[in-house]
């Protein structure tokens, strides 16, 4: 070893041993472990009384490791949390049993009074149950006396009271709840977990919020809202954020916490007040009564009238041909129809407002059949054969007796198919009358009895001639058409004169002018089939006309009906 090594080892070789040993000590993992260990919990509770950073830095991973171990063996945990648990459900339960009891009470108090009813109007608009409403709007408390007492020794740290409430000693009230807590813990709680929470007396109700360090008991007078005592939890808990270490280690002293009456005095200002009702209700009640018993009759008479429309809708569809009725009922307003309807019978629309009864509160299922009733199959015929207003049908026994005017095709053509109908066993066409027989007959009529006028001898007066041929051509039609029907018209020319000049002259010139006309006729191709001569005598009532009065021809047609 050279001089300059050792004398380093003269000056610096405690140092180095040291040295040598703190970096042994750090660089093996046991050994950090077992000193971080050593200063570990004192490190924790100090970082704890220094602010919040722990609790937040510690929050989500032990949460998360809670939640995995629940998860990996509930089992296990389950029956550790089993003691705790069944009490918390049982005294969870029995308030709420409580409450709902209260509830119910209530709501039968209130139903029917004048106020329960605007309550429950109010309720209604405002989305909230009427037993939850009515049970914040009939709750009546206030909190009496409030008082803070330490967990530790049972010492009282303050006292607050409303000023109508008698107060009695403080130090003595308080002193006595922490021996009746010690009581019921020693007699009721073999492991001394219990405590009192909550107790009656009379018009007042004790309720106790318990703490860390301190518990905060209200005398309550009244029947108090469950929410109340989370309100006074919120009290104790800003207590002893602002006074935790100062209650925790109290001895009597008020002085060390000065301003804690300004805290409690918040508990006194939680209180409700429900003004008396007005006793006289019989008014009130009376009306109410008869605007029940009018509603009632109001929907009773409604129910009524929907079983009447249904009743005579019903009756009306089973009075009308072509409708079999299977189900008639009233669902939800409507009324629901189902059954059998003729294509020809009427439809359900027009029943139902033959019984005033509106359209679109029916429904209708039906489905199609023949219906045998007499105006139904002559419907059917008069669709079949489509028949025009000319005939008539009408069915009787079974028989279907056609009356009215058509032609020899349609007689023909109805008497080949009218076995297609349903329910006709016989037909009677005895009252058809043959149309083209009919329509010649009608044109016969018309042109029958026309008279032609004469001035000098047989000489025609102005524009008779002219009228004639005109004449001439439409019985040469109406010939032509009576020849097609099987008909043959034969005409009848009278020839007539006036009373002036002698008779025999007079007979001359109405024959003169007779054959003048048939001959005219003749040439259209007409058939005469006799001369009439027609010459009135001096007695006659001719003889009294005008002397300026016109001879004339009077024109007869005649029938002679079907050729054979």
């Amino acid at each position: 070893m050279s001089d300059l090594e050792q004398l380093k080892e003269l000056l610096f070789g405690a140092e180095r041993q040291a040295l040598d040993s703190i970096a042994a000590r750090v660089e093996r993992r046991e050994v950090r472990t077992a000193d971080v260990a050593d200063v570990l919990p004192e490190a924790i509770y100090q970082s704890h009384r220094q602010g919040d950073d722990l609790v937040d830095s510690l929050t989500e991973p032990v949460g998360e490791c809670l939640q995995q171990a629940f998860k990996d063996d509930p089992q296990t945990y389950g029956d550790a949390l089993y003691p705790v648990i069944g009490p918390a459900i049982r005294k969870s339960i029995m308030h709420a049993l409580r409450n709902f009891g209260q509830q119910i009470n209530t709501a039968v108090e209130h139903s029917f009074t004048p106020r329960g009813l605007k309550w429950r109007w109010q309720a209604s608009r405002a989305g909230v149950p009427f037993g939850e409403f009515l049970l914040q709007q009939t709750l009546q408390f206030r909190v009496e006396q409030a008082y803070l007492i330490s967990r530790e020794n049972g010492l009282l740290i303050g006292h607050v009271h409303h000023e109508a409430s008698k107060i009695k000693d403080s130090d003595a009230v308080s002193a006595m709840f922490t021996a009746i807590q010690d009581f019921v813990k020693e007699s009721f709680s073999p492991d001394r977990t219990g405590r009192l929470e909550s107790a009656d007396m009379g018009d007042f109700t004790l309720w106790a919020v318990h703490g860390p360090h301190a518990l905060l008991v209200c005398v309550i007078r009244g029947v108090p809202p469950k929410r109340l005592r989370g309100d006074l939890s919120a009290i104790l808990e800003r207590l002893h954020f602002r006074y935790g270490d100062v209650i925790r280690d109290y001895k009597g002293d008020t002085s060390t916490v000065p301003d804690v009456e300004d805290d409690l005095v918040r508990c006194l200002r939680f209180e409700a007040h429900l003004e008396p009702e007005s006793k006289n209700h019989k008014p009130l009640f009376w009306l109410f009564g008869l605007a029940l018993i009018a509603a009632i009759a109001f929907f009773g008479y409604r129910s009524w009238l929907a079983e009447r429309q249904v009743e005579n809708l019903s009756a009306a569809l089973q009075a009308t041909p072509g409708i079999h009725l299977t189900e008639i009922s009233r669902d939800d307003g409507m009324i629901q129809i189902r059954g059998l309807r003729d294509p020809f019978a009427r439809t359900i629309a027009e029943v139902a407002s033959q019984v005033d009864i509106p359209i679109d509160s029916v429904t209708a299922v039906m489905r199609p059949f023949q219906s045998l009733e007499p105006a139904l199959i002559e419907a059917r015929a008069r669709e079949m054969f489509g028949t025009v207003d000319t005939i008539e049908f009408r069915l009787v026994d079974g028989v279907l007796i056609v009356n009215g005017s058509a032609d020899s095709d349609w007689l023909d053509n109805f008497q080949m198919r009218y076995a297609q109908l349903a329910g006709v066993r016989a037909i009677d066409t005895r009252g058809v009358v043959n149309s083209a027989e009919d329509r010649l007959r009608r044109r016969v009529s018309e042109l029958d009895d026309r008279a032609f006028f004469f001035e000098n001898g047989i000489e025609f007066a102005t524009g008779q001639r002219d009228t004639l041929l005109t004449h001439a051509e439409a019985l040469a039609e109406l010939n032509a058409s009576a020849q097609e029907s099987g008909f043959e018209l034969l005409l009848t020319v009278h020839g007539e004169t006036d009373a002036t000049g002698s008779v025999e002259s007079n007979r001359l010139l109405a024959r003169q002018r007779a054959e003048v006309i048939g001959a005219m006729l003749a040439g259209a191709g007409l058939t005469v089939k006799a001369i009439d001569i027609r010459v009135p005598t001096a007695g006659d009532q001719a003889a009294s006309d005008d002397s300026g009065r016109l001879a004339r021809v009077t024109l007869f047609l005649q029938e002679t009906g079907p050729q054979e």
